[in-house]
């Protein structure tokens, strides 16, 4: 396994963003500006409200690697609301489009429980959909699946969502990040841990307030 660097945020730069945030405008540390590449990008449960900000984001950051987690329109929770299909397959193709028309070079999509895996792979032109699964990224194995579970093939980095807990830590020599609490940016090249927040209100839109409980 390899040995991951995480990097705090120094108090200036916690300031800054909290201004950015609050003014809804896009804050990236020159620290993160600076990484050496690749980068890898890690989102997830992502409402439809927040497209904006992400794609300010990935316009400036301009990440290698994008792997969504799953549940990419969270503000629709299909599986409770079926009825919003047709809101659903809109937003979806909008914000798949988007993605795609990016300079990522590769992009990774998992099914969310709020997801439909069909529709997906069939929006998509280069991007990957699956439940689950160990992929290879340059030098870095990543175990990806919306939901936590204990029972999971190793890897460098185990990135999931779905549920607030269990928070982002490290089992062992293995990275486990959860794409609710933030925006991930992996650095492979000297394998370094950087965190973004999702603009005020993310939690609102996903209809997950934070009280822990998975919808």
């Amino acid at each position: 396994m390899k040995r991951i660097e995480v990097v705090k945020m120094s108090v200036r730069s916690k300031v800054l963003q909290g201004i950015n945030l609050f003014l809804n405008r896009v804050y990236i540390p020159r620290r993160i500006l600076q990484m050496e590449r690749p980068l890898v990008m890690h989102i997830s449960d992502t409402p439809e409200e927040i497209y904006p900000y992400l794609y300010k984001l990935i316009k400036r950051l301009k990440p290698d690697y994008l792997i969504h987690t799953g549940d990419m329109v969270d503000n629709i929770k299909l599986e409770i609301v079926p009825m919003l299909e047709p809101d659903y397959h809109r937003a979806l193709e909008g914000v798949i489009n988007h993605l795609e028309s990016s300079d990522i070079q590769e992009i990774y999509y998992v099914s969310g429980n709020h997801d439909q895996r069909a529709k997906i792979e069939s929006l998509t032109e280069k991007g990957k959909v699956m439940n689950d699964g160990i992929i290879a990224i340059e030098n870095s194995k990543f175990y990806i699946n919306h939901f936590f579970v204990e029972e999971s093939p190793k890897a460098d980095y185990y990135l999931y969502g779905h549920s607030f807990e269990p928070k982002s830590h490290r089992e062992g020599e293995e990275i486990r990040l959860n794409g609710l609490e933030a925006i991930h940016v992996i650095g492979l090249k000297e394998n370094n841990l950087e965190k973004l927040p999702y603009p005020l209100g993310t939690n609102g839109f996903r209809k997950m307030e934070r009280n822990y409980r998975a919808l």
